[in-house]
């Protein structure tokens, strides 16, 4: 491989005077390092995913506890949305302009006790609060752990690790339901007496859906800033520390022997110490975020927020109704009907409050885990397949079949077929991590992660939108929700046609230029 005159043999590299942080990324080459570093992203999106959606499990074996109605619980599982919505912005700032990698430490540190503390709250409101302010910091690992992940890998293999990374999505469907099934039946009860409460199976498995978030902090602490923020930055000898660090893990050389002398870094602005901190705050901001919304990023900010709210309301939006449909169509004994039938059937023919009950029905559990490694399966093939025919006709395809599946799903009256449908119907979540490749690529380093923050904050708001809907079309109009949001699908697959194809440059001999560094950190597409 030549990178800006340097030919590189058997891990082995001519020294250079200085190299641009792509081309000593292809030097640096793909190995232990990036598998290990994605695995981290992939535990810390795991922790996202079933922290996001503990409550579908949680809430109907807490709502004794804590005196919950039906109008309670689907408002506090909207929460860990809510909270995202807000913040997200907020996180997506602070990322770009202290860190990626102190945003994600202190975030799941101070998640994940919170949700120790959430586990022992005594009653409605303290349980709403402090699951709220959990959602707060674990907003600030959901969308950045993308980012972390996507600038660690070099051009030529970075959506394959996105993908892999993102598969953890799907392995956290898998694990939700496992350990629900695990937690949920044991009977016990252990009265706390300064808090009035009893320990009992559903706040252990509030504290279990954490644990991701616990042994993501203590392998972050050994973890270092990503090299992009680095370069961006203009912390030249950090990000030659961290490169030699991934090259030597990866070819298993001496440090020393790395090709690169000097790594090309980008001029940082100084900043303003004229200004007030609040000034200085406002000022930032609006420089984070004002270009995204002017040409020419404009069309991808509108176009990647757009198609993230479609997949974030199909796909969150209908898992956190998945156990209770899920739950009735297994429950049905009668002969063949509709998915819709069903819940109709459920919902008059059973009119009685459901007691607290820490168990469900194990056919329940049992294909929800099975639903979950197939949706896992869909991630590792999108992660084979994206560096063969790109992300671009993988969204184009897998959108528009999973929404006419969607719709399928409503009109099939065997309810196995349906239920196969539907879970291909939920597969579309396989595309949130291909989006947010698409992202990483189309932005600048230095708007980033604000806006993938942007993004995932769009879609965590169709995530409450799309909850909050579907709940009231499974009790009006059950059909619409299958054709609203598999019609949703279908016209993100429309707008995924206008994506810029990404030019393939797998000549090993062909020199990658260099890119201007004042002002510009932005990647080839």
């Amino acid at each position: 491989m030549v990178a800006n005159g340097t030919v590189k043999n058997g891990g082995k590299n001519e020294k250079v005077q200085a190299a641009t942080l792509d081309e000593a990324m292809l030097m640096s080459g793909l190995g232990v390092y990036n598998i290990l570093h994605m695995l981290l992203c992939g535990l810390i999106l795991m922790g996202v995913i079933m922290q996001s959606l503990a409550l579908g499990y949680v809430l109907p074996a807490a709502q004794c506890d804590l005196d919950l109605t039906l109008q309670q619980r689907g408002w506090i599982a909207a929460i860990p949305f809510m909270a995202m919505i807000l913040t997200g912005y907020f996180w997506g700032w602070l990322a770009d302009t202290r860190g990626r990698r102190p945003v994600l430490l202190y975030s799941m540190m101070t998640s994940f006790l919170l949700t120790v503390l959430v586990s022992f709250t005594p009653n409605m409101i303290s349980f709403a609060v402090l699951q709220f302010l959990s959602a707060i910091f674990m907003s600030g690992s959901s969308a950045v752990a993308y980012t972390y992940l996507g600038e660690f890998n070099n051009l030529r293999h970075r959506d394959k690790m996105v993908a892999f990374g993102s598969a953890f999505v799907g392995i956290g469907t898998v694990v939700l339901p496992a350990i629900s099934w695990l937690i949920l039946p044991l009977d016990f009860a252990y009265y706390i007496s300064f808090l009035n409460i009893y320990y009992r199976p559903w706040r252990l498995l509030v504290v279990a859906c954490g644990i991701p978030y616990a042994l993501s902090s203590i392998i972050m602490c050994f973890a270092p800033e990503s090299p992009k923020f680095l370069t961006a930055a203009g912390r030249q000898e950090e990000v030659l520390a961290v490169m030699k660090t991934i090259y030597s893990v990866n070819y298993r050389m001496p440090k020393d022997t790395f090709g690169v002398e000097t790594i090309i870094v980008d001029k940082q602005a100084a900043t303003d110490e004229k200004l007030g901190v609040f000034r200085a705050l406002l000022k930032s901001m609006r420089e984070q975020t004002l270009p995204l919304f002017r040409a020419p990023l404009l069309p991808w900010t509108l176009l990647t927020c757009f198609v993230q709210f479609g997949i974030f309301a199909t796909t969150n939006g209908f898992y956190v109704w998945f156990p209770t449909i899920l739950n009735s169509v297994v429950n049905h004994d009668g002969g063949p009907m509709r998915i819709c039938d069903v819940l109709a059937y459920n919902k008059h023919g059973n009119d009685t409050e459901v007691g607290c009950d820490d168990t469900m029905n194990t056919a329940t559990f049992e294909q929800s885990i099975y639903i979950g490694l197939v949706f896992s399966s869909m991630y590792i093939i999108v992660g084979f397949l994206v560096d063969f025919i790109g992300k671009k006709l993988i969204l184009i395809v897998v959108l528009s079949a999973t929404g006419l599946c969607g719709i399928g799903a409503h009109f099939a009256a065997n309810t196995q077929l349906a239920v196969i449908l539907f879970a291909i119907f939920q597969m579309s979540g396989a595309c949130i991590g291909l989006m947010n490749a698409v992202a990483v690529e189309l932005f600048p380093t230095k708007y980033r992660a604000m806006a993938v923050c942007l993004c995932m904050m769009m879609g965590r708001a169709g995530s409450m939108v799309g909850s909050n809907l579907i709940g009231v079309f499974l009790q009006s109009n059950c059909g619409l929700s299958f054709y609203l949001f598999g019609g949703i699908l279908i016209v993100n697959a429309a707008f995924c046609i206008t994506l810029p194809n990404k030019k393939k440059n797998n000549s090993p001999a062909k020199e990658i230029p260099a890119e201007p560094t004042e002002n510009e950190t932005h990647e080839p597409v």
